[in-house]
């Protein structure tokens, strides 16, 4: 799809990016629609799975020599000076792993050295305007994890979408669908964030020479390798309150696998021991989940897969009122905000040991967000991640959280001047792709004015913070958690704190 050239702004940005949502979904859904859904299914599913290795491998080798020798590890393997690296690392995953685990890598990095061949060639990298690429195994770790969300909705929807004849060999289907996702499904985000900055900002507008727009404000949305931000995650909990967990005896791993339904088992362990404060074993989602990975183990194929005959899977979800583990729709919107980890396909439904943790994960995370007593040690632990990051910055804190029976978040000083944050938690996560970005908007500008009321709040209390600290020079910023849209300063989004600076 064309931009025009100029300048772009207003109801006709609204009009070019909501009729570039509609071009690619119909684009990416018509594509699809012509593959027959079994073999494309199983060649990506085996993808994913090939995908998912790729990125754990580092954290599953023993020292650090091996963990460079395999991220420096070159794509070009048209360039023949890279191929005795490759043999050298392969050998390295048949001795540490399985034979088929070197054998998954091998494909993949003869996949993802065509995508890069071809994606340099035709400057596609260029258009895309990041840095990400695939030329060597460290940057096709981060390409790949970026793209994490699009291949898991991909997955959902091929059995849902796909209806033809066509067939792609395996070997190319990584090529095929990346490239699908490249042009269609990220466009799509791209679009959405366009047209919920154009709703935000009165003053947004993009320049484009026809082939590539450019935004006059970046909002950024993910965290560190791509993560959504959360209210309270499990490593922040086990590095920030150590004297709260609950240590739990976890199950052992085979040491020459990468998966093992095990560590499914052993983060609902962890998720137990860690927020333990909250009571949640206590919780009915906890429970549920507990049952439920019993219910399924026994279907549990190469210690990774999870395949389940149409009845006995029935069977199985009847039990569990506050579980989703499958969605019938075949909107883009709902599989890409979902983290229901089954697909169907030919009466049988498909899961993958990677997929169950992340339902585990975040359908506990979900299940917290309304225990009160999370809410309110969230919020502490938000304080002290922005302290630890402001602290090296050189802003020192005081201490101070109480004046005259006033609380305030984080009291620091540099320079002789007083730095006033607020640390603010509201779980209204405005990250979330959704249809409905007028309604997100929305959202996001009464946040906004909620914490720009909290600014002039304290400043209506600078008194008291002169009169404790004893310097008359005061400035106040928020740190929000979920980040907003906004040109105001003084509001800091937590995911831009770290490579934040005064000016």
């Amino acid at each position: 799809m064309k931009l025009p050239i100029g300048k772009i702004s207003g109801s006709h940005l609204d009009k070019i990016f909501e009729d570039s949502i509609k071009y690619h979904l119909d684009s990416f859904f018509s594509n699809i629609s012509e593959y027959y859904p079994t073999l494309l299914y199983s060649h990506w599913r085996s993808t994913v799975r090939s995908i998912d290795e790729m990125i754990n491998i580092p954290m599953e080798l023993n020292t650090a020599e091996e963990v460079e020798q395999f991220l420096q590890l070159k794509t070009n393997f048209f360039n023949h000076k890279n191929l005795p690296p490759l043999k050298k690392v392969l050998e390295l995953l048949e001795k540490k792993f399985q034979k088929n685990v070197a054998i998954r890598f091998q494909q993949l990095a003869m996949m993802c050295s065509a995508v890069n061949q071809t994606y340099t060639s035709h400057n596609i990298y260029i258009h895309q305007g990041n840095s990400l690429n695939l030329s060597d195994i460290e940057n096709c770790i981060s390409y790949l994890q970026s793209r994490r969300a699009y291949y898991v909705t991909t997955l959902n929807l091929i059995p849902k979408i796909a209806k033809g004849k066509k067939a792609v060999e395996y070997i190319n289907t990584f090529g095929f669908l990346q490239h699908l996702i490249d042009s269609c499904l990220v466009n799509i985000t791209t679009a959405y964030y366009n047209l919920l900055l154009n709703h935000c900002l009165p003053d947004f507008e993009m320049k484009s020479d026809g082939i590539v727009a450019k935004r006059n404000f970046e909002y950024n949305h993910l965290e560190g390798f791509f993560f959504e931000p959360e209210r309270l995650s499990l490593i922040d909990q086990l590095e920030l309150r150590p004297e709260v967990i609950v240590l739990q005896t976890l199950l052992p791993k085979a040491a020459n696998k990468i998966f093992s339904f095990s560590e499914v088992e052993n983060t609902l362990t962890l998720l137990g021991g860690a927020f333990n404060k909250y009571n949640v074993m206590h919780n009915d989602v906890f429970k549920e989940i507990n049952h439920l990975l019993k219910d399924i183990k026994i279907h549990l194929k190469d210690d990774f897969h999870v395949i389940i005959e149409e009845n006995e899977f029935k069977r199985i979800v009847s039990k569990y009122s506050a579980l989703t583990l499958y969605i019938n729709s075949n909107d883009y919107f709902d599989n890409l905000n979902s983290y229901a980890p089954f697909q169907l396909v030919e009466k049988n439904y498909y899961t993958t040991v990677v997929l169950l943790i992340r339902f585990v994960y975040r359908t506990i995370s979900q299940s917290l967000l309304k225990n009160r007593t999370f809410q309110i040690h969230s919020g502490f632990i938000f304080e002290d991640k922005v302290s630890k990051i402001l602290e090296l910055k050189g802003f020192l804190p005081t201490g101070i959280t109480r004046i005259n029976h006033k609380e305030f978040d984080l009291i620091t000083t540099r320079d002789n001047k007083v730095y006033n944050f607020q640390c603010k938690n509201n779980f209204i996560d405005i990250s979330r792709v959704n249809y409905d970005y007028k309604k997100i908007g929305r959202l996001n500008m009464r946040l906004c004015r909620y914490y720009e009321s909290a600014l002039k709040k304290e400043i209506g209390r600078e008194s008291l913070i002169k009169t404790k600290t004893g310097i008359n020079e005061i400035e106040h910023f928020v740190v929000t958690r979920f980040p907003v849209i906004t040109r105001n300063r003084r509001i800091i989004n937590f995911v831009d704190l770290e490579k934040w600076n005064l000016k």
